[in-house]
Formats: C-alpha cells, structure tokens, sequence
C-alpha cells in the first residue's frame, strides 16, 4: 500500500492513536475490546488491512473480514458478532442490501452497524441511519473519530448484551413462577352431585388471584375466590401466602372432627396477613362452605364481588351479605357468614373485578349485565365467559388478572 492509498482510507498519522488501547485503569472498557468480535466488510483488501491495523490498536483480538456483502451476510448470520464495520460500494450484494436484509431478519436489533463509505451523499448517509445503521463514517475517515466511535458502540453492545441477558433470566424465572402459580388452580371436579369449574388467567405472568375448591374430610366443599390489591409478582407472592394460610387452616380446622367454620378461616388469615403489613397489602376473599347432600351453602364475603346464582326458576340473585373487611387492613377484624341454599340446576358463579372491570377500546366498562344473560344460558361454559370478556377487550392487553368459579349442583337426593 502506497502513502496515498493510507492517506484516502485514514491511515495519517495520528498521536491519539499511540495510546489508542484503553488504559489499564479502564478494566472495563479493555475488557470489552477483548472480548468482542468485529466483522469488517469492504471488497478493498488495503482498506481492511487498515480497519484490521486499527481495531488490534484498541486491544480488538477477535477480527474477521469479508470482501463482498453476500459473504460477510452469512458471517453475520452465524451470530456472535459485536460489531460490523460495513462498506456500502461492493460487489455481488452491497451494503444497503445487508442493511435491509438484516433489518427485515430481526439481526440488526442485536448487532450494531457502522457504515464506512466514500459515498459522501446525504441521501446515502440518510438511507443508511433510517435503514438501521448505528453510525456513518466518511472516507477518509479521521481515526480519531473511528477510535470514539468504535468504543462507544461496543460499549452500548455490552450493556444491551447484558441487559438482554438480564431480561432473558427474569423472563425464564416468570415463567417458572407462572408454571407454579398455575399448578395450584385445582382442576375441575364432578361427582353426582355438583359439577365445579374453575378459570384463573393472569393479567401478567403472574398475578393476585386466587382461586380454589377443596374437598373437606367430611365431604363438604370450600370454595375461594380472592383477589389482592396491586398486581405483579409482589401480589403474587401474597396470592401464594394466602393460599397456604387458608389450605392449612382447613386441613387443621376439621382435626378431631371439628366442623369447619368460615368465620374462623377470615379471622386467622385477616390476623397473619395484618401483621407487619407495612404495605397495606389487603385481599378481599369470598369464601364458601358446600354441603351437597343438603344443598346447604353458607358464605362468608370480605369485601370481594358479590356472587351470583342462577336459580332453576331462570332467576338471577345476588349475594350481597357483607360478610366484613377484606383481609389484611384490621387485625382484630370481625367476621360473619351467611347462608343459603342450592337446589338442582341451580348455579353459584365467582368472579373478580378482572371480568366487570374488563376495558373496551372505548373505556367502557364490561359491567355485569353481560354476565346476567351468560347465566340465563343453561350451558355456564366458563371458556365462553371468558371469550366474551376478550372480545369486548378487542385485543387490548388485560388491565386486571381473571378468575372465576361455577358449582352447579345437578342432583340431590330425595327428602333433601
């Protein structure tokens, strides 16, 4: 190579570049250039031997080349590049092609691209930065400036490597928390006498819902629906707690033949949760007891939406008892339950808020007229309800988590 040719491509002296290795009290930034790998595409070999010159300057071990863009296309798509120093002139695929395709691949997100070029055109330099392209370098490019330059990228390259990293390990421990959130929503059960079903769906991939039928020693059935303030993991891990509380107590609450009485389920769950609530973190609960041989259903609501049942007769009631606070606000919080009863074909449904506060497109709230006519339908398919709920979304991402709970009770014994 001729002093011309070094000349044209930047290749003048320059005392900058005598120190140009980042300086030993830079670990960080020494690391980052030792570790990296940058491609340099030019179909010029002089050209690349300058770029290869000053990139082993800046402490750069791991260089690679291609002389054409086809060729440094399958370099990039192979993966684990940092950096590519492309030329725009070439031959076989020029470097606007290698922008383009790259960009329309998804790579162009996870490696940066800096154009080095002799087109001096603006509307080349525009094409290429509205095409994706990091930076644009004239040639001759000033060394000064290609030393910041590269030094800048990799650095961003390595922030966003690890964030990406970080992002790809909270994203993998979300979804193993989901997997586990979602084991505890028992599955749907059926006997001869009642039918339970049950639907939980996360705003996000956890949430606050809980919901949960448990078949007691004595053959009756506990029915929760809860929902805790706040979304996202913290919620969840409440969501979590809660459940335990309340399997434990109803597995203890019925040692020695005791029966097991709602108030006193609200009352030791309200005290744990309560204690040391600096966040006022508060959960409303409904809770009920199911006696299928009676058809005798006591319940007991803490500040949670009231049920519906849908009775034989076509008609839809309420269960508006307030049963007292939701749990966790007041430790010493009172509790008392109420009663009713299911006769055959008659439905109980649970929700939370997460289905009459759905959001439309416009606003609008789902509200619970929707919810009256699914039950004036005799097939109470939990997937239809929800369905209904995502159609009136219109797509839009869920501002709430879902939950709902259906017994049905479809037959009872004579004299009952």
């Amino acid at each position: 190579m001729n002093s011309q040719q070094e000349k044209r491509m930047g290749n003048f002296y320059d005392p900058t570049w005598s120190s140009a290795r980042p300086q030993p009290n830079d670990q960080r930034l020494s690391q980052i250039c030792a570790t990296s790998r940058i491609l340099i595409v030019d179909d010029i070999e002089a050209n690349r031997a300058i770029l290869r010159r000053r990139l082993t300057r800046l402490g750069i071990e791991h260089i690679l080349e291609a002389d054409d863009g086809a060729s440094g296309l399958k370099l990039i798509r192979t993966g684990n590049i940092d950096l590519v120093l492309l030329d725009i002139m070439m031959p076989v695929m020029n470097g606007f092609d290698v922008l383009e395709t790259i960009s329309r691949e998804g790579i162009l997100d996870q490696v940066p691209v800096i154009i080095i070029s002799a087109l001096d055109e603006m509307d080349a330099i525009v094409r290429a930065i509205q095409l994706g392209a990091e930076d644009f370098l004239l040639k001759p490019f000033e060394p000064t400036l290609l030393k910041a330059r590269v030094l800048a990228t990799l650095e961003k390259q390595h922030l966003r490597s690890r964030q990406r990293q970080t992002l790809a390990r909270a994203q993998m421990e979300l979804a193993e928390a989901r997997s586990l959130q979602m084991a505890l929503v028992p599955c749907g059960y059926r006997d001869a006498q009642i039918v339970v079903e049950v639907v939980l769906e996360p705003a996000r991939e956890i949430g606050g819902d809980l919901v949960d039928h448990i078949t007691l020693a004595d053959g009756a059935h506990l029915l929760v629906l809860g929902d805790v303030s706040g979304k996202g993991a913290g919620a969840a891990l409440v969501m979590a707690r809660t459940h335990a509380l309340i399997r434990s107590y109803a597995a203890l609450g019925q040692a020695d033949g005791h029966k097991l009485w709602l108030e006193n389920i609200a009352t030791v769950v309200n005290a744990a949760l309560s204690q040391d609530n600096e966040s006022c973190t508060f959960v409303t609960m409904f809770f009920a007891l199911f006696e299928a041989t009676s058809g005798e259903l006591s319940y007991l609501r803490c500040g949670h939406v009231p049920p519906f049942i849908r009775r034989n007769t076509g008609e839809v009631e309420r269960l508006e008892l307030s049963g007292g606070l939701p749990l966790g606000l007041v430790a010493d919080a009172s509790y008392q339950a109420g009663a009713t009863r299911l006769n055959a074909d008659e439905t109980l449904l649970l929700i939370s808020d997460g289905i009459t506060e759905a959001l439309s497109a416009c606003g609008e709230l789902f509200g619970e007229e929707d919810i009256y006519c699914w039950l004036g339908d005799c097939q109470h398919d939990l997937g239809n309800l929800v369905e209904r709920v995502r159609l009136f979304e219109h797509g839009l991402p869920p501002t709430d988590d879902l939950s709902a709970l259906t017994l049905t009770r479809h037959c009872y014994r004579t004299g009952n």
